[in-house]
């Protein structure tokens, strides 16, 4: 006879900007900011948190605004309080903010996205088949320029939702690429993933082609499974 019990409780995983926040916090413990000095430039401290730089700006502004940091024309921002309290919780609060919100939007793409690619292998016409296409090249031609591909990126998971001919989805991924658009920095996006990216997308259209609409749904699964192990709020820069 096997014998039943309470299940163990299983601990959680930290969630992406719970790490992160775990980060800042022994980044700041370490003293990296004293009164008086002057910080680095929003690029290195989105580099040095793994964060975008929205979220550096939105922080600093807001410190700025109370009087703890004094941006200085021409010669930058400097700490202007003692305390560095502050400055560590306005930090955290935009990371939190921030990595909720990709945690959000990255589920629910996984709910809606490989649903629109199916469709669209069915529902695609020529027309939209070579508007993918096109986007694609000029991803690819970004990435051997060392260029942006952000809005290119955006594009492509537009168009893809036209291809599947629902009016509401087409709407839904117009509101997710504006909410999405701070993972598509390119402080965010290496040559690596930027490479990856393109060829997923030609994977996507390789399965609309063919009009396999399970070749398109698993294409686009794995398009976002490595989206969010790639990104940096799910690395957290381990």
């Amino acid at each position: 006879m096997v014998k039943t019990g309470a299940a163990t409780p299983t601990a959680r995983p930290l969630r992406s900007y719970q790490k992160l926040s775990e980060r800042l916090r022994q980044f700041m413990a370490d003293g990296h900011f004293h009164d008086g000095d002057r910080l680095p430039p929003e690029r290195s401290l989105a580099e040095s948190f793994g964060v975008s730089r929205s979220s550096v700006r939105e922080a600093i502004r807001t410190l700025a605004e109370k009087g703890l940091l004094e941006s200085r024309h021409g010669d930058g921002t400097y700490v202007r309080v003692p305390d560095m309290e502050p400055l560590r919780k306005a930090i955290i609060e935009a990371v939190h903010s921030e990595g909720v919100l990709f945690d959000e939007v990255t589920e629910y793409r996984r709910i809606v996205e490989p649903a629109i690619a199916e469709l669209a292998a069915l529902r695609r016409t020529l027309n939209q088949l070579d508007q993918l296409k096109i986007i694609t090249c000029d991803q690819q031609r970004c990435l051997l320029l060392g260029e942006d591909d952000g809005a290119l990126d955006a594009r492509f998971h537009q168009q893809l939702a036209e291809c599947a001919g629902n009016r509401l989805l087409a709407e839904t991924i117009t509101q997710l690429n504006a909410l999405y658009a701070g993972g598509r920095m390119p402080e965010l996006r290496d040559a690596t993933w930027r490479q990856f990216s393109v060829s997923s997308h030609l994977q996507i259209i390789d399965a609309l082609e063919r009009q396999s609409p399970e070749e398109a749904r698993k294409a686009a699964e794995v398009h976002i499974d490595h989206v969010v192990s790639k990104h940096l709020f799910a690395t957290a820069r381990d």
